[in-house]
């Protein structure tokens, strides 16, 4: 009981001057999640939807959920020349639960994109939302009857806007990304008058290299960072044969070294799974995270390196 309620509140410090936002170990394939720049980067829909769970066997570790979609925003013949597909559209459902915590996201997004040279594109983007948070002490067991860390405290809600800005630029070897989440930097007074979302930083990059029998290797990194925190990065290397299946390793710096697989099936379908081991203080009771993922998109390259002539993803 005791180490529940530590775990409750690790996670209400987490809400009031700490990191909130998800992360995923596939982010790879999940740009589009963190990155509104991202919309439209494909020359057809793309949906993916994945679940995340960390620490599996503790009591209240964080869960998520989400769905998001993408495509080219298209215009009449008459003017495509001024517009053609250089304007994506995207929307994101996020829901994650953790302690007596949860969080649903609803987001909608644009993205301009802006040919450089012969092979770069660069892309600027935004997405425009809102973040129902609750909280129920009714997910609170205490040993005693009348705790007074959660005497006084009810079952509570609120709605808020919510916004992020991205900018993203690629060819057909690498890419780089940059965005920023949480823009508002919403106070929750329902919950406490300390808590405030933090606004996040993010930076991605990748390049593929080619290798022999056409397999190619790509690298890549992923980093977070709050005012509140410490700089949190993930690094990866997947090493994939022909769009068609792809492993990859990687290291988060502050708790676990990942693992991950993921496989192309009937040319438009993707499934990935991935496992976190645990490296942090956590390691000693052999706690593990878990991340389920798939992916939709009807113009797959399936044998081709990829469908937006970028490495990120398929």
């Amino acid at each position: 009981m005791k180490s529940k309620l530590t775990l409750i509140f690790l996670l209400f410090a987490s809400i009031s001057n700490a990191q909130q936002m998800e992360h995923y170990t596939q982010y790879q394939f999940n740009q589009f999640a963190f990155n509104p720049a991202v919309a439209g980067t494909k020359s057809c829909i793309d949906v993916r939807t994945g679940y995340r769970f960390q620490w599996a066997g503790i009591d209240g570790a964080p869960q998520t959920g989400f769905i998001n979609a993408h495509a080219p925003l298209r215009f009449s013949k008459r003017n495509r020349n001024a517009f053609g597909p250089k304007h994506g559209i995207g929307g994101q459902i996020k829901r994650d639960v953790f302690g007596p915590f949860s969080n649903l996201k609803l987001h909608l997004a644009y993205a301009l994109h802006l040919p450089i040279g012969r092979t770069w594109r660069l892309s600027f983007g935004t997405s425009i939302g809102f973040i129902h948070t609750g909280f129920k002490t009714a997910d609170i067991s205490v040993e005693t009857g009348n705790d007074p860390a959660v005497a006084n405290a009810s079952q509570s809600f609120t709605v808020f806007p919510d916004g992020k800005v991205g900018m993203w630029i690629n060819d057909k070897k690498m890419y780089f990304g940059v965005s920023i989440h949480n823009l508002f930097g919403n106070r929750i007074d329902e919950i406490s008058p300390q808590a405030r979302l933090q606004r996040h930083l993010y930076l991605t990059g990748g390049y593929k290299f080619s290798l022999e029998k056409k397999w190619s290797i790509i690298p890549s990194f992923f980093v977070m960072w709050t005012k509140a925190t410490p700089i949190d990065f993930h690094l990866s290397a997947l090493l994939d044969l022909e769009n068609k299946v792809s492993f990859g390793i990687g290291l988060r710096r502050t708790d676990a070294i990942t693992a991950q697989v993921r496989v192309k099936l009937f040319n438009w379908i993707s499934l990935g799974y991935s496992f976190d081991f645990v490296i942090s203080k956590l390691a000693g009771n052999m706690w593990y995270t878990h991340e389920i993922t798939g992916g939709f998109n009807s113009c797959s390259n399936y044998g081709s390196s990829s469908t937006t002539d970028c490495p990120s993803f398929e």
